[in-house]
């Protein structure tokens, strides 16, 4: 079945139908409604609730967010229940990212070597650290980098995802990603 993924987090309920609000954590949202069966986890397990089995049955764009109705959730009271929890599913249940796609999961803790780009060509890449996690700017996405004792500092560093112009490379299988940025940004 593979590793349970966190892809959406309920925010709340919509309307009176039983309907809540996504925060979802995809590029292509409309997946959701494709899963079967996923699961719903309260949002700090120390309080020992249950895990709940069900499926997003529809999912639709609202603002800037996204609305789903879930199986066996048919009220406003069992909406707002859920507030907080998370949505999980198999990662055997995604597809595959496609060539020049990653999902942020597999780049999470892969090294970052970076080109100065103020640095003559021929300049030797530096190590910035490793990705700690990526951020959802709405414009691009921005890695945040954590530095490591094999870092040139021990700054924490923001760089764009910004495919073939600041990142060069990314190579899953030596866990690296190359940039081209600003050393001292």
């Amino acid at each position: 079945m593979g590793e349970p993924l966190t892809l959406a987090q309920v925010l709340g309920a919509y309307g009176i139908k039983g309907w809540v609000k996504l925060r979802v954590w995809l590029e292509q949202p409309e997946l959701l409604a494709t899963l079967g069966t996923v699961t719903l986890v309260p949002e700090r397990p120390e309080r020992r609730l249950p895990t709940k089995l069900t499926e997003i049955q529809a999912i639709k764009s609202h603002g800037k967010g996204f609305v789903a109705q879930l199986r066996g959730i048919d009220d406003r009271d069992a909406a707002e229940a859920l507030k907080g929890w998370h949505v999980q599913a198999p990662e055997s249940h995604l597809p595959r990212a496609g060539d020049g796609e990653f999902y942020w999961r597999d780049l999470v803790g892969l090294d970052v070597w970076c080109y100065d780009i103020d640095s003559p060509s021929g300049t030797p890449p530096v190590v910035l650290g490793v990705v700690d996690y990526l951020l959802d700017t709405g414009a691009n996405d921005v890695m945040v980098i954590a530095a490591t004792d094999r870092s040139i500092d021990d700054r924490e560093r923001l760089i764009p995802w910004i495919l073939d112009d600041v990142v060069v490379k990314v190579d899953l299988s030596e866990k690296r990603i190359e940039v081209r940025w600003y050393l001292d940004a």
